[in-house]
């Protein structure tokens, strides 16, 4: 019985070791903010379930990953989503520093090129009844 226990042992002990993993982390800085941590960005492998958000300092961390290549996306509302073709191999950990831009919004501008734009006078109610 001892011997059939240290056979398993040893046998789940090397499948446990054929399974080679590595690690990714990394950093994703605030490109419209003189390069200030971006909190709570999502980052994910692309199609896998890993998935984490950036901490209060900007980083993230993946542990126990499946030797391999992967995509790694970067996303944050208002931002341009980054993608980033990494290789996760065992012993040689994958770090990541990455700047994130706003988008740019089509159709908005910054510059009101003279136009000031009044009420109608005759859709604008008075404050006469609010007053006591």
């Amino acid at each position: 019985m001892k011997k059939w226990f240290l056979i398993c042992v040893f046998l789940f002990g090397y499948w446990g070791m054929a399974q080679a993993k590595g690690s990714v982390s990394g950093t994703v800085w605030d490109a419209e903010m003189q390069d200030n941590p971006l909190l709570f960005a999502d980052v994910h492998l692309k199609g896998t379930s890993w998935s984490t958000k950036t901490n209060f300092r900007g980083n993230f961390e993946f542990n126990n990953i499946p030797e391999g290549d992967y995509i790694l996306a970067i996303d944050f509302l208002g931002y341009e989503t980054r993608e980033i073709q990494i290789r996760v191999a065992k012993n040689s950990p994958v770090r990541i520093h990455e700047r994130l831009n706003a988008k740019s919004m089509p159709g908005l501008s910054s510059e009101v090129d003279g136009v000031v734009q009044t009420p109608d006078p005759k859709t604008v109610q008075g404050t006469q009844g609010l007053r006591k």
